[in-house]
């Protein structure tokens, strides 16, 4: 089985418990504003062009015989208007500035990466982590990609915004050890606001996966004066608390912007340029909104391994 990856990193200490390998997969219903990964937004493999590495060779243009890549301008390449994605140009270009934001990559060959890293993954008892994008829109691949794993007993854990269909993807959730859950705001309408959707599935489904009792961390990306209010930290943590039996706790993360270069090479406009990344105060005012709730907060100092029984299941 086929499916779209856009990334693979390897040995990744904060996707989960232990040492990780992490498989980005194409592909996600939301637009969220503050999206670190917006090449992953499209199911689609994408051309980005790093204007920054540009020489100005022109090397791209003779290689497409559509004429889609345009003259040079001050600022680099200017976005085309006619690629069909061949991937000519990347072939041709020598400073890597035009690059492949996703391929086409079969099940086998992401378990042989995924497998190169066993003995770490025995020693800190870590695994994979299936993120996005949103993993579970290629429920299928996903699901065989589970249970390749399975049967080498690796850990398997996915990150997910919570947008998709649960009936097609219930059978590759049951198969999951760990759910790392994203919830972006509790109020239906600013939710679709910030993210392009209401939170009503979102929100479904993540009672859905807390019903089948796999150990689920819930996620608050911070973002300051979007969705840090203490009416939006509680009502999430109300909702943790009294709807999701099977959560660990909530993992308050703070909004950054390390992805915005992504946005230039795709021609995309980023719109959160004024948004600050939250403070040391901010974000400790959200970890004892949490805690008063009667939630545990979880940071990055918090041992996972220690939090879910059991960490690696040997099948």
């Amino acid at each position: 089985m086929k499916g779209i990856v856009f990334e693979i990193e390897r040995w990744s200490l904060s996707d989960g418990p232990g040492t990780r390998t992490v498989v980005f997969l194409k592909g996600c219903p939301l637009t969220c504003l503050w999206c670190s990964n917006p090449e992953s937004q499209s199911a689609r493999p994408q051309i980005g062009i790093f204007t920054s590495k540009c020489i100005e060779c022109g090397k791209c243009r003779d290689a497409c015989f559509q004429g889609a890549a345009l003259e040079a301008t001050q600022g680099g390449f200017a976005r085309e208007r006619i690629c069909s994605t061949c991937g000519d140009c990347v072939d041709a270009c020598p400073s890597r500035a035009r690059r492949w934001m996703g391929q086409e990559m079969e099940t086998e060959d992401v378990l042989a990466v995924i497998r190169k890293d066993m003995v770490f993954y025995r020693r800190s008892m870590g695994g994979v982590t299936f993120s996005g994008g949103e993993p579970l829109r290629q429920s299928e691949f996903l699901k065989e990609l589970v249970k390749g794993c399975r049967k080498t007993g690796i850990h398997t854990a996915v990150e997910t915004c919570g947008a998709f269909d649960w009936e097609t993807a219930k059978e590759t959730v049951s198969l999951l050890d760990f759910v790392m859950f994203d919830l972006k705001h509790m109020d239906p309408e600013i939710h679709k606001t910030l993210t392009g959707k209401t939170n009503k599935r979102i929100l479904e489904n993540a009672q859905q996966i807390s019903k089948l009792g796999i150990p689920m961390l819930i996620r608050i990306p911070v973002i300051p004066s979007l969705n840090d209010s203490e009416e939006n930290i509680t009502a999430t943590a109300d909702f943790v608390r009294d709807a999701l039996p099977s959560a660990l706790g909530i993992e308050p993360l703070p909004y950054h912007q390390l992805g915005l270069t992504k946005y230039a090479a795709l021609g995309k406009a980023y719109l959160l340029y004024q948004v600050q990344n939250p403070d040391d105060a901010l974000m400790e005012q959200v970890r004892n909104l949490i805690v008063s709730r009667g939630v545990t907060c979880v940071t990055t100092d918090t041992d996972l391994s220690a939090l879910q029984v059991p960490a690696l299941k040997l099948y």
